[in-house]
């Protein structure tokens, strides 16, 4: 697979993932460009470019259904299903209370990533108002992701070379452990809301 490849799978998956589809893997899209990034085949910059592209792309391809051809269709799905409905007066009342900001903050949080997308066109959101947040939102994501991605990449390579499957070994103990303890974590707190 070369440079160009990268580049086009990053820019696919980064509009599927960007209009809001649900459960797109893009993180191995990352990972693999941050490999390529940190052995000197692609930039790290035009990386962070296509991915920002494509997902804001994919953005105003989600906003326009919701907006145009699919405003109907998904306004009687919504009140077909009550609990969507209370999702979508959650996302109204979340635009009234804190404006087009939602479109940034939504693009850092999946479950709320396709309503905020969907919701900006069938909520009436101005076209360039959207544009502009998502542009922003979308920048600081994929710079984000590419960014932690390329580096983390980067230590697997140099525990690889100096440590070899050992020192793998000890990452993936680590890994496992804090994301057992994160897990626990947050069952004790969903229990302790509900009990």
């Amino acid at each position: 697979m070369g440079p160009d490849h990268v580049y086009a799978l990053l820019f696919f998956l980064m509009v599927i993932e960007g209009a809001g589809i649900p459960a797109v893997p893009f993180e191995p899209v990352f990972l693999l460009a941050g490999y390529f990034i940190e052995q000197g085949t692609i930039n790290f910059w035009l990386a962070v470019a296509v991915g920002t592209l494509g997902n804001f792309v994919g953005n105003l391809l989600g906003y326009w259904l919701g907006a145009r051809p699919g405003r109907k269709f998904l306004e009687d799905l919504l009140r077909r299903w009550s609990k969507r409905q209370e999702n979508m007066d959650l996302m109204k009342k979340w635009f009234e209370r804190y404006g087009a900001a939602v479109v940034i903050i939504a693009r850092w949080f999946g479950p709320i990533r396709t309503p905020t997308i969907l919701g900006a066109g069938i909520l009436g959101m101005p076209a360039a108002t959207y544009a502009f947040y998502s542009l922003v939102g979308s920048f600081s994501w994929t710079l984000a992701w590419q960014y932690g991605c390329w580096k983390g990449t980067g230590a697997l390579i140099y525990w690889w070379q100096n440590y070899g499957g050992e020192g793998l070994f000890i990452l993936a103990l680590l890994a496992t452990g804090f994301a057992g303890i994160y897990g626990y974590v947050r069952f004790r707190s969903a229990t302790s809301k509900h009990g």
